[in-house]
């Protein structure tokens, strides 16, 4: 499978077969597996909420709040420099291997050793035998981060929706179990080392290529420029992103950080679950027509509008509605953890709209100018989330939030310069976005108000009736949702199979 120079990523076209239509049948694909992962991580949370305790969520949460930048280590940003890249040789890809895997070793090489001063920086004496078992996880994605690269180029999103549900599922799996036999934090650390473990066993299986000895004559300056500036935003961005946990945990303990951790992973649920495999589909697709505007453009303004309508809806029902959502996964004890959910949704809205830049930076290998964006705004997340702390865990939600909602326009505005895409129109249709289902989610939280039925159920089954209602009121008399409607309609058929249309 090493024959060629070049590995452009044609492995997965077939004859005939337009970029777009590929496009389409990577996003179906992306989103059954998701609505596969949604089902099992739900199963996750609703069993494993009844049986682990606030504070055990908060140990794996204080841990992956530090350790978590060791997994940014490991991969250098190189996964995406390979799919980024216009050509890559054979060469070039196994000397990302080594020098992927030699990063993965380091990485966990440093967790494990850095797991008494993390236990320390908390005072939890746990904490050290949980960091050091997550440090495996960072050894084997070193070592299988290529092998998802070149699936991902070659357009492969079929094999890796399928890799990716089997080891979410054996994690869930084998979590339960822990959490029935010791009832401990133990069951999170063995659901995330096994996940890791099934799903690097499978990518390297179903690969079709085999590393060979490094090639010093195949350079990889250009990856690894692209890989460090991309590193360098993507560190930033996790310190911001996880400044509130690690406020959390230091100020207010284990217990507290628990219940947080869990209505952040509530929200996280819809926006984790698609932000980042959609991110797998945008970026070799908008990669391969960069240098073609128009279609670039309409892919980035389509993306958006897809990805928009698929999860704000969902955001705004944890706005709206946190109680029944709360009590459904995550049973009755858990309700005081709804105003963090309200409040932490907000910022979850903003960080769908936040992934667009994202993929403008990537795909255009402006990661330089993405880094010097994260200098600049994450910054201004600590202080946030710092100044909100005083107020306890809910003013670290509204700091975290506020702080998100702020930089959103600013990093659109610089994406938009640095990859020479107009950002009016991407600007607008966020803002449509956000309108069209703030109010919908509005009324779907009046009606079940006014219902009061006790059953939780009931409360989800008005509410989505509600909102449905409005939005069909909003399209007759808003045109330019009725343009997304359209839009989303044609992206649907494309799904299906029953478009020739790459627009």
């Amino acid at each position: 499978m090493q024959g060629g120079s070049a590995l452009a990523g044609t492995e997965a076209q077939e004859s005939g077969t337009t970029l777009g239509e590929q496009a389409a049948r990577g996003g179906a694909v992306t989103l059954a597996s998701q609505v596969a992962r949604v089902c099992i991580q739900l199963v996750s949370l609703t069993v494993l909420a009844r049986l682990l305790d606030p504070r055990d969520y908060g140990y794996m949460a204080m841990v992956l709040a530090i350790a978590g930048v060791a997994e940014l280590l490991q991969d250098f940003g190189l996964s995406k420099a390979a799919i980024q890249a216009r050509t890559l040789t054979s060469g070039q890809r196994d000397n990302l291997f080594w020098i992927n895997s030699a990063l993965g070793v380091l990485a966990g090489a440093v967790v494990a050793l850095a797991a008494p001063l993390i236990a320390a920086a908390y005072d939890e004496p746990a904490l050290e035998g949980v960091a050091r078992w997550i440090a495996v996880v960072f050894v084997l994605s070193g070592l299988v981060s290529q092998f998802r690269a070149s699936l991902l180029r070659g357009l492969r999103f079929t094999t890796v929706a399928v890799v990716e549900v089997l080891a979410s599922f054996t994690g869930v799996c084998v979590g339960i179990a822990v959490a029935v036999g010791t009832g401990s934090y133990w069951a999170l650390v063995a659901q995330q080392v096994s996940v890791v473990l099934v799903s690097t066993v499978l990518t390297i299986g179903v690969a079709g290529w085999r590393p060979r000895l490094p090639d010093r004559h195949a350079s990889v300056r250009d990856q690894v420029s692209y890989g460090a500036h991309l590193l360098g935003a993507q560190i930033v961005n996790f310190v911001g992103m996880n400044a509130d946990t690690v406020v959390v945990g230091a100020r207010f303990g284990a217990v507290a950080t628990g219940l947080y951790n869990r209505a952040f992973q509530l929200m996280m649920l819809p926006v984790g679950q698609l932000i980042w495999p959609a991110a797998r589909v945008a970026l070799p697709v908008l990669s391969r027509v960069r240098h073609d505007f128009g279609p670039y453009v309409r892919y980035v303004i389509g993306g958006q509008a897809v990805l928009g309508h698929a999860i704000v809806p969902l955001l705004m029902l944890l706005v709206f509605l946190p109680r029944p959502v709360v009590e459904i996964v995550l049973g009755s004890r858990w309700l005081d953890l709804m105003p963090l959910v309200s409040v932490l949704a907000v910022a979850g809205v903003f960080q769908v709209l936040t992934a667009i830049p994202g993929w403008i930076f990537m795909s255009a290998g402006a990661t330089k100018s993405q880094f010097r964006l994260a200098l600049c705004t994450r910054p201004f997340v600590i202080v946030a989330v710092l100044a909100g702390s005083y107020w306890g865990p809910m003013g670290v939600a509204v700091g975290y939030t506020v702080a998100t909602a702020a930089l959103w326009p600013v990093s659109l505005w610089w994406a938009g310069r640095a990859g020479e895409v107009p950002v009016r129109g991407v600007a607008a249709g966020a803002v449509r976005v956000i309108v069209a289902h703030a109010v919908a989610g509005a009324a779907a939280g009046g009606l079940a108000h006014l219902v009061g039925s006790p059953y939780p159920w009931v409360s989800i089954g008005v509410g989505v009736v509600a909102m449905v209602l409005m939005l069909c009121v909003e399209l007759a008399l808003w045109r330019a949702l009725r343009n997304d409607a359209r839009l989303l309609a044609r992206a649907g058929r494309m799904l299906r199979g029953r478009s020739r249309d790459v627009r």
